[in-house]
């Protein structure tokens, strides 16, 4: 089942973003600070089986400008290839749509190329993603 995420499951969600490896982050890059503003803000869903968190899909939007920025997507491991993130992003895209926004954007690792392509996005630029950990 795919559903917006309570205020009480931001501990977990957080627990499967920063264990996600794709997700090129860092224990502070996603706190729960910035999960309670992206489910006060933005778009915060999951989905569940059994009363259990296995996915999360978040973002953000301007209805001003009317585009939506689709921030991250992770589902656990033991869940992936099942369209559990194809479920995510479609929900993401309804929530979206009801709010009259006209572009989605973002970022996907070389594993999710061909889900966001079979979801009908189109690939833009190509850039190559650098990191520096400062000690």
């Amino acid at each position: 089942m795919i559903r917006k995420a309570k205020k009480s499951e931001i501990k977990e969600i957080k627990n499967i973003v920063d264990l996600f490896e794709e997700m090129d982050s860092i224990n502070e890059t996603f706190s729960e600070d910035y999960f309670r503003r992206i489910l006060k803000k933005g778009i915060l869903l999951v989905a569940e089986i059994e009363d259990r968190i296995i996915g999360v899909c978040f973002g953000t939007y301007n209805i001003k400008e009317k585009w939506a920025d689709l921030l991250g997507l992770v589902v656990k491991e033991k869940f992936s290839r099942k369209g559990i993130g194809s479920e995510l992003v479609r929900k993401f895209e309804k929530i979206v749509k009801e709010k009259d926004i006209k572009t989605i954007d973002l970022y996907a690792d070389k594993k999710q190329i061909n889900l966001f392509r079979g979801l009908n996005y189109a690939q833009g630029r190509d850039y190559t993603a650098f990191r520096k950990k400062m000690n």
